[in-house]
Protein backbone atom coordinates (compact mmCIF):
# COMPACT_ATOMS: atom_id res chain seq x y z
CA UNK A 1 0.00 0.00 0.00
CA UNK A 2 0.94 3.66 -0.01
CA UNK A 3 1.50 6.38 2.57
CA UNK A 4 1.30 10.09 3.22
CA UNK A 5 4.36 11.71 4.75
CA UNK A 6 3.66 14.95 6.55
CA UNK A 7 6.00 17.77 5.53
CA UNK A 8 6.85 20.60 7.95
CA UNK A 9 9.35 23.29 7.05
CA UNK A 10 10.55 21.16 4.12
CA UNK A 11 11.37 18.20 6.38
CA UNK A 12 9.62 14.81 6.32
CA UNK A 13 7.67 14.08 9.48
CA UNK A 14 5.09 11.50 10.46
CA UNK A 15 4.33 8.70 8.00
CA UNK A 16 0.64 7.83 7.72
CA UNK A 17 0.02 4.48 5.99
CA UNK A 18 -2.94 4.20 3.61
CA UNK A 19 -4.30 0.84 4.78
CA UNK A 20 -7.86 0.85 3.43
CA UNK A 21 -9.38 1.00 -0.04
CA UNK A 22 -11.03 4.26 1.02
CA UNK A 23 -9.29 6.43 3.62
CA UNK A 24 -11.08 9.53 4.87
CA UNK A 25 -9.18 12.63 5.95
CA UNK A 26 -10.59 15.50 7.97
CA UNK A 27 -10.97 17.30 11.28
CA UNK A 28 -13.65 14.90 12.61
CA UNK A 29 -12.60 12.08 14.91
CA UNK A 30 -14.40 9.50 12.75
CA UNK A 31 -11.89 9.86 9.90
CA UNK A 32 -9.12 7.38 9.19
CA UNK A 33 -6.65 10.28 9.33
CA UNK A 34 -7.63 13.11 11.68
CA UNK A 35 -6.07 16.51 10.98
CA UNK A 36 -6.24 19.00 13.85
CA UNK A 37 -6.56 22.23 11.85
CA UNK A 38 -9.41 24.76 11.83
CA UNK A 39 -9.04 25.18 8.05
CA UNK A 40 -9.81 21.49 7.51
CA UNK A 41 -13.43 20.43 7.09
CA UNK A 42 -14.93 17.73 9.31
CA UNK A 43 -14.90 15.35 6.31
CA UNK A 44 -12.41 17.01 3.96
CA UNK A 45 -11.09 14.46 1.45
CA UNK A 46 -10.72 10.77 0.61
CA UNK A 47 -7.88 8.73 -0.79
CA UNK A 48 -9.24 5.87 -2.87
CA UNK A 49 -7.15 2.84 -3.87
CA UNK A 50 -8.36 0.89 -6.87
CA UNK A 51 -6.84 -2.00 -8.76
CA UNK A 52 -5.03 -1.08 -11.96
CA UNK A 53 -6.72 -2.39 -15.08
CA UNK A 54 -3.55 -2.99 -17.11
CA UNK A 55 -1.16 -4.28 -14.44
CA UNK A 56 -0.90 -5.65 -10.93
CA UNK A 57 -1.08 -3.23 -8.05
CA UNK A 58 -3.15 -0.18 -7.26
CA UNK A 59 -3.65 3.37 -8.41
CA UNK A 60 -4.65 6.07 -5.96
CA UNK A 61 -7.03 8.99 -6.25
CA UNK A 62 -7.54 11.91 -3.92
CA UNK A 63 -11.10 13.23 -3.92
CA UNK A 64 -12.30 16.43 -2.26
CA UNK A 65 -15.48 15.91 -0.21
CA UNK A 66 -16.95 19.36 -0.99
CA UNK A 67 -14.71 20.89 1.67
CA UNK A 68 -14.92 24.57 2.49
CA UNK A 69 -11.28 25.41 1.72
CA UNK A 70 -10.53 22.82 -0.96
CA UNK A 71 -7.94 20.13 -1.54
CA UNK A 72 -4.76 20.91 -3.48
CA UNK A 73 -2.29 18.67 -5.29
CA UNK A 74 1.01 20.28 -6.29
CA UNK A 75 -0.57 23.71 -5.55
CA UNK A 76 -3.55 23.15 -7.89
CA UNK A 77 -7.08 22.94 -6.48
CA UNK A 78 -8.64 19.58 -7.38
CA UNK A 79 -12.01 17.90 -7.00
CA UNK A 80 -10.51 14.52 -7.97
CA UNK A 81 -6.95 13.73 -8.97
CA UNK A 82 -5.00 10.55 -9.79
CA UNK A 83 -1.98 10.59 -7.51
CA UNK A 84 1.56 10.02 -8.70
CA UNK A 85 4.48 9.10 -6.49
CA UNK A 86 5.88 12.29 -4.95
CA UNK A 87 2.73 14.46 -5.35
CA UNK A 88 2.24 16.98 -2.55
CA UNK A 89 -1.29 17.18 -1.15
CA UNK A 90 -2.30 20.30 0.80
CA UNK A 91 -5.26 20.17 3.16
CA UNK A 92 -5.67 23.33 5.23
CA UNK A 93 -2.15 24.36 6.20
CA UNK A 94 -0.91 20.75 6.17
CA UNK A 95 1.29 19.34 3.43
CA UNK A 96 1.64 15.60 2.76
CA UNK A 97 3.88 13.90 0.22
CA UNK A 98 2.22 10.87 -1.39
CA UNK A 99 4.51 7.84 -1.54
CA UNK A 100 3.62 4.67 -3.42
CA UNK A 101 5.18 1.41 -2.14
CA UNK A 102 5.48 0.18 -5.72
CA UNK A 103 8.26 2.74 -6.22
CA UNK A 104 10.31 1.41 -3.28
CA UNK A 105 10.33 4.74 -1.43
CA UNK A 106 9.07 3.03 1.71
CA UNK A 107 11.68 0.28 1.41
CA UNK A 108 13.99 2.72 3.16
CA UNK A 109 13.71 2.45 6.90
CA UNK A 110 14.54 5.19 9.32
CA UNK A 111 16.50 4.33 12.44
CA UNK A 112 16.24 6.70 15.39
CA UNK A 113 19.45 6.86 17.38
CA UNK A 114 20.27 8.59 20.64
CA UNK A 115 23.03 11.19 20.66
CA UNK A 116 25.35 12.00 23.53
CA UNK A 117 23.15 15.07 24.23
CA UNK A 118 20.26 14.11 26.56
CA UNK A 119 16.87 14.24 24.81
CA UNK A 120 18.35 14.69 21.29
CA UNK A 121 17.85 12.00 18.67
CA UNK A 122 18.93 11.75 15.02
CA UNK A 123 17.52 9.71 12.16
CA UNK A 124 19.44 7.75 9.59
CA UNK A 125 17.80 6.15 6.57
CA UNK A 126 18.97 2.66 5.65
CA UNK A 127 17.96 0.72 2.53
CA UNK A 128 16.61 -2.80 3.20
Amino acid sequence: MAALIQIKNGIDGITLRIEHRESRLGRGSGNDITINDELVSKQHAEIIARECEDSEGFEYLVKDCKSTNGTFVNDEKVSEHKLQNGDVIRIGINHFRFVDDANDDLAATTKIQKTWIPGIYVTRRNKK
